[in-house]
Order: structure tokens, then sequence, then C-alpha cells
């Protein structure tokens, strides 16, 4: 039994083989534990003093040392998780920073890959107003009032990472419309629209590359233009398809290159293992066939194609 001084009331501890309760006057317990002596004393206040004797039995070097390895096992413990989350935090950072990096090289090689297209369709697009003006055709002041379109969406609309489907279309259609006003044969250029664009959104300038190769190089010896372009909406993909006969200026065709090279880098980066694209030359005719998947959001869903 422990006794208190006079300015505590009695507590009774009581002894056990493998454990002590010290219990208040009102007989709560207050800490279960080892086989120590513990002696409170509770002043008028509330406040306490405790004091712990430790039995001669646990005060042994192999105790100590017993109780020395729990204490480094603790330590130990704590340290290696703080190093491990020390480096899954660097390495979080360090992921986030070439996350960044990676972004910003993309979003500079296709800055420049744009800013490539766009004087290149330029160039088409002027040769085709010098032919009417030279002709001086009556459809030049028609021509000129499309190309003005064709700008302004290439100037305001186009450098939005989606545009709406309808509006690329339109922007097709202007092209095409601009490519018949220069042409005698305007009726073996046609174009047909499967399916609903609504509600869909698209990467801008995807085809056009495609369509201006085949203005180009789709006159024959004779002065011939054939161009045939179907474009065919699903739910949740577009396929683009067109076919040019090879005209006079094959023997140019590699100068092409640009622009066709220039939009395969623009479908790897934007459109990594999402897009499938065959292109075939049999001698006669140029074929162009590109499947891309969309779901009509801002952003493009991935599908398994391997790009021919």
């Amino acid at each position: 039994m422990i006794k208190n001084d006079s300015l505590a009331p009695e507590v009774t501890v009581p002894m056990e083989t493998d454990s002590i309760y010290a219990r208040t006057h009102k007989g709560e317990d207050i800490m279960p534990g080892p086989p120590f002596m513990i002696r409170r004393r509770f002043l008028r206040h509330g406040a306490e003093n405790v004091e712990i004797q430790i039995p001669p039995e646990f005060n042994t070097w192999k105790m100590r040392f017993i109780m020395s390895l729990r204490a480094a096992g603790v330590l130990g413990m704590y340290f290696v998780i703080g190093a491990a989350i020390k480096i899954y935090m660097e390495w979080k950072r360090g992921e986030a920073i070439r996350n960044q990096v990676q972004s910003e090289k993309i979003t500079s090689e296709l800055q420049f890959l744009k800013a490539q297209l766009n004087p290149h369709f330029l160039f088409n697009s002027l040769n085709s107003i010098y032919s009417l003006s030279v002709k001086k055709s009556n459809d030049t002041p028609e021509a000129v009032i499309t190309l003005s379109d064709l700008m302004r969406y290439m100037l305001y609309e186009a450098n939005r990472e989606y545009v709406p489907l309808a509006r690329e279309l339109e922007y097709i259609k202007n092209y095409i419309k601009l490519q018949r006003l220069r042409l005698s044969n305007g009726e073996q250029v046609t174009l047909n629209i499967y399916g609903d664009e609504k509600d869909k959104k698209i990467q801008p300038l995807l085809f056009i590359s495609f369509i201006e190769n085949a203005f180009k190089y789709g006159t024959d010896y004779t002065g011939k233009t054939v161009v045939r372009t179907v474009i065919t909406i699903k739910e949740d993909s577009i396929h683009f398809y067109i076919k040019n006969i090879i005209g006079r200026h094959k023997k140019d065709s590699e100068s092409s290159g640009v622009g066709l090279q220039n939009i395969k880098n623009r479908l790897e980066l934007l459109y990594p293992d999402s897009h499938k694209l065959d292109i075939e030359d049999d001698g006669e005719h140029f074929t162009v066939s590109l499947t891309l998947k969309f779901t009509g959001h801002e952003t493009a869903e991935s599908i398994s194609f391997h790009a021919g």
C-alpha cells in the first residue's frame, strides 16, 4: 500500500503479478501498466505529480539493452517511413515537372506545325484566285469572299485545341468551293458527308493538307481534275477518304512532302494510338484513308489502332 501526504486523499494501489491499478478516491481506474510502483500525489486544484519507481529486476543491463533495442526499432521505423514518404514526394514532383516539360514540348511542336500550315494553305488559295483573275472570271469576287471566310476561321477559331466538327466541315466545304470556281470541270470534284456532326468536336485542320495535295497533284495531262472526297461520321469516330488521279505534276510530288509529313506529325502528337492512316499510290490514283476516334467532348478517347 502507498500512503499519500496530508494534502491528498488516501489512494490504494493493489499489486498484482502482471499489472497495477491506481484508483482515485472515487474508485475509477487510472492506468493499467507493468509492475512498476506508482506514487500519485493529488493537489487541491486537480494538478498531480507522478513518481515511478522501477523494481530492481528491471534495472539490469540486459533489460536496458532490450529496451534500447525496442527504442532503436521504433526510431528506425519512423526514419524508414519518413524517408519513404520523402522519396515518394520527390518522385511525384519530378514526374510533374517531366509531364509539364513534355506538354510544353508538344505544344511548341504543334504551334510550329500550324505555322507551317497557314502559309502553305494561303499560297495555294491565292493561286486559285490568281487563276480566276487571269481568266477575268466573274467568279473572282466570290472567290475572294470565300477566301476571307477561310482565313477568318484559321485566324480566330483554328488556334483552339478543339473546334466544333460542324465548323471544320464548313471550312472544308468552302475550300473545295474555292477550288471548283477555278476549274473548268468542277463537276468532277465531289464532296459527300454522311452522318450527324452535331455536338461533336475535333482537332482543327487535320484533313486540309490531304485535300490541298489532291487538288495540287490531281490534274491530268488534259487539264482534267478528278477529286473525290467522302466523310463518314459515326457515333464515336470519323472516317475521311479522298482519292485523286495522279496528274502532270507527279514529278514535283516530293515537294508535297512538307504538307503530308506535317499532318503525319500532328496525328502522332494529337492522336497517338488513336488513329489509322492508310496512303496508297498505284501510279494512277492517290488515295488517303484516315479514321479518328472522338467523343464529342473536349478530349479525345484512345482506340487501339496501328498507323499504316
